[in-house]
């Protein structure tokens, strides 16, 4: 009989598991509405008439206010109340979902598509907080996040899926609608199971740092999405950077002298917290960056429908929801960084596999779909771990804070990786092109440096691992 300790059988009260449920149903939505877009861009473009560089407002305006608040996000939830954060940003996630679906053009669709990112924000480090209160650190809450990490990744694959079969058959205004009444059952469950946060003095918040990182964080994935745009060599790129690092520089010279701070510097004393922020940086950018080429690569050289698209992504997906719960109990077995070491490599495998061998003459089920397996195995249990190892030392007032930190540096991540592999994969076609490759063979030149240097990202989250987190066992 396995015992605790393994981690393999850490029993949960109905409580927890009626909290679990309520908590990772809640970031499913939100996550599925990263991916449930996709398929969908043609006919959202034809019908509202989107240019051609206005379509991709509907991911950056979404990603910038979701980036950009997420550090405020969590820290209003530790001083004003998980609940009530949870609670406000369901609502403005469900409002702007159905305004969304009632677009009449360009403007109006991204606006909501913003305000859903406002709502994303005080939603997601809000559940996560709640989650850490709910499960003591250790065993269950390992095993917790393994859940969690499971759950977000099946809402990623449920969300290409979803998305071509309501585009298909309702139409492209109910990949939005849908959000209503699911974030209406969420809503309700979370107003009668949420627990009432104790009485307590109201707490001040620092103004000039909120305004400071909340700034600097949207000029910073403005910067990196519109870079591929204007050009890495752009005066406009670097005096967008530029501008944004000075300002966050002047945040954490503000929090180092403000009495009650945004966010205290002492968060990044606890061990290996630092590291591991940057870890889901790197991480994230390869994943993000790999979904977006492996998409293209299946609708443009392999001729893939959308439909079928997304049919081919959920194999990656349900291997993810597979994999993503032995994260936690690995980590609490065999410990954290074992288990981060061993699946970043595994996942380098699976995305240098994909990158070296790509080709006109692939095949989905014999290259595309036991890479992207392997992929799954191997980083999603290492995601899980990460975010044992971004919480775990956390006081319970700096859970929402940390929960910030660990989603606004996933955030940044995926903003990162999309610009860099974007503009890689842009001038890798482009080269080929002029060598008089055909098209096809050009996309593929773009498309397997892009991996290529995707697969860099996680090999220098391969060295941060093991030389970063020497003293997280």
């Amino acid at each position: 009989m396995e015992t605790p300790a393994s981690g393999a059988s850490v029993p949960f009260t109905a409580y927890q598991k009626g909290m679990l449920t309520l908590l990772c149903s809640a970031i499913c939505v939100v996550v599925l509405d990263f991916s449930i877009v996709n398929v969908a861009l043609p006919s959202i473009q034809t019908a509202l008439g989107f240019s051609a560089s206005g379509v991709q407002w509907l991911f950056t305006g979404y990603g910038l206010v979701f980036g950009g608040f997420q550090l405020l996000g969590g820290r209003l939830s530790d001083l004003y109340g998980r609940r009530k954060m949870f609670l406000t940003g369901m609502a403005l996630f469900m409002l702007a979902s159905f305004l969304g679906g009632l677009s009449i053009n360009p403007a109006m669709l991204v606006g909501m598509r913003c305000l859903q990112g406002l709502g994303a924000a005080l939603l997601a480090p809000a559940a996560l907080a709640l989650l850490m209160g709910v499960f003591e650190e250790g065993p269950a809450r390992n095993r917790a996040f393994g859940v969690w990490g499971t759950v977000a990744a099946a809402g990623y694959s449920i969300g290409v899926v979803l998305g071509g079969i309501l585009t298909a058959w309702m139409g492209w205004r109910w990949i939005l609608f849908v959000n209503v009444p699911l974030g209406a059952v969420i809503l309700v469950a979370a107003w009668r199971k949420l627990p009432e946060p104790p009485a307590a003095a109201k707490p001040k918040l620092d103004i000039l740092g909120s305004v400071l990182v909340t700034v600097g964080l949207m000029a910073l994935v403005y910067a990196l999405a519109q870079a591929p745009a204007l050009g890495w060599s752009s005066w406009a790129t670097w005096r967008m950077m530029g501008g944004s690092i000075i300002l966050l520089v002047a945040f954490v010279v503000v929090e180092a002298r403000t009495a009650e701070p945004l966010m205290p510097l002492r968060i990044f004393r606890l061990p290996g917290i630092a590291a591991a922020n940057m870890l889901f940086t790197f991480m994230s950018a390869a994943m993000v960056a790999m979904n977006l080429v492996l998409t293209l690569h299946l609708q443009q050289v392999l001729h893939f429908s959308p439909f079928f698209t997304g049919m081919a992504l959920l194999p990656h997906g349900l291997s993810a929801t597979y994999a993503g719960p032995w994260g936690g109990r690995l980590a609490t077995r065999f410990g954290p960084k074992r288990v981060l070491v061993s699946g970043i490599s595994v996942g380098l495998c699976g995305l240098l596999a994909l990158g070296v061998f790509l080709s006109t003459d692939n095949t989905f089920w014999y290259h595309i779909l036991p890479a992207t397996v392997l992929l799954s195995f191997g980083m999603m249990p290492a995601f899980v771990t990460l975010t044992v190892l971004a919480t775990s030392g956390a006081k319970p007032e700096d859970h929402g804070l940390v929960s910030g930190i660990v989603n606004t540096t996933g955030q940044l991540g995926g903003a990162l990786g999309l610009a860099v592999l974007v503009a890689v994969a842009a001038g890798a076609t482009a080269g080929a092109l002029a060598r008089g490759a055909s098209e096809p063979e050009a996309l593929i030149a773009g498309y397997r440096l892009a991996l290529e240097t995707g697969a860099g990202f996680v090999a220098v989250s391969l060295l941060i691992g093991i030389f970063g987190l020497r003293h997280r066992a």
